[in-house]
C-alpha cells in the first residue's frame, strides 16, 4: 500500500518542476537571502513550503525562473547560455 504525503496535495506545482532558493542563488550568483527577497517581491512564481514558519524553505517554479533569466538576457543584450 502506498501512502501519499499530505503536504503534496497543497503544493502549487510538482516538486519535480521546482528548484530550491539555494540552487537559484547559485545560478544567479547572488545570496540565498537575495533570492528569498525576490520570491517575496514576486519576481518569479514561488511558494514557501510552510508559510509563516521562520526559516521554511522556498520552492521556485522552474519555468517561471527560466523566463526571468531570459528577460535578464534580453534586457541586457546578452547571448543565452542555455
Amino acid at each position: 500500500m502506498n501512502f501519499r504525503n499530505p503536504d503534496q496535495l497543497l503544493m502549487p506545482w510538482s516538486p519535480r518542476y521546482t528548484i530550491s532558493a539555494a540552487r537559484a542563488a547559485e545560478i544567479l550568483n547572488v545570496s540565498r537571502q537575495t533570492v528569498i527577497r525576490m520570491c517575496e517581491a514576486g519576481s518569479f512564481m514561488a511558494y514557501q513550503v510552510r508559510p509563516g514558519v521562520s526559516g521554511s524553505p522556498w520552492r521556485i517554479n522552474r519555468d517561471s525562473f527560466e523566463a526571468y533569466i531570459r528577460t535578464i538576457y534580453e534586457k541586457n543584450g546578452i547571448e543565452q547560455r542555455f
